[in-house]
């Protein structure tokens, strides 16, 4: 500002000469004051960015916290799962053994229940002792 002062005049008129450097300084201050108008325009977009980017950095962690819950939940269905196609296995396993048990112990009774009603289980040569000679 002091060079602003410091201004050639024209003797008959008393009016500022402009000069080729005056003209450049003025210029020079319109471009700082442009320049100070960006930079007050740029900080308040950063800021908006700055604000946004909290508000997804907030949504992201959520959104983490919800995956890892899920994670966590799909883990221990998995795991049941597991669990339960082992319980149908051995109940199948089981259940094939009784219908084997039940098979022979059914063969077992048929067998039983043919020789009771053989009237000679031992054949028809022998006779069952303590019977009467013929």
């Amino acid at each position: 500002q002091e060079a602003s002062k410091a201004r050639i005049t024209d003797r008959s008129s008393g009016q500022p000469v402009p000069t080729a450097a005056m003209s450049e300084f003025h210029a020079l201050l319109e471009n700082i004051d442009n320049f100070k108008g960006l930079l007050v325009k740029h900080e308040e977009v950063i800021h908006q960015k700055k604000v946004v980017l909290q508000e997804k950095k907030k949504i992201a962690a959520d959104m983490q916290a919800e995956i890892d819950e899920l994670t966590k939940e799909f883990d221990g269905m998995e795991h049941r799962k597991q669990e339960l196609e082992k319980t149908i296995e051995e109940a199948e396993k089981a259940y094939s053994r009784i219908t084997q048990s039940t098979q022979t112990l059914q063969a077992v009774i048929q067998q039983e229940f043919h020789r009771f009603q053989d009237p000679n289980p031992l054949g028809s040569s022998t006779k069952l002792a303590g019977s009467p000679k013929s």
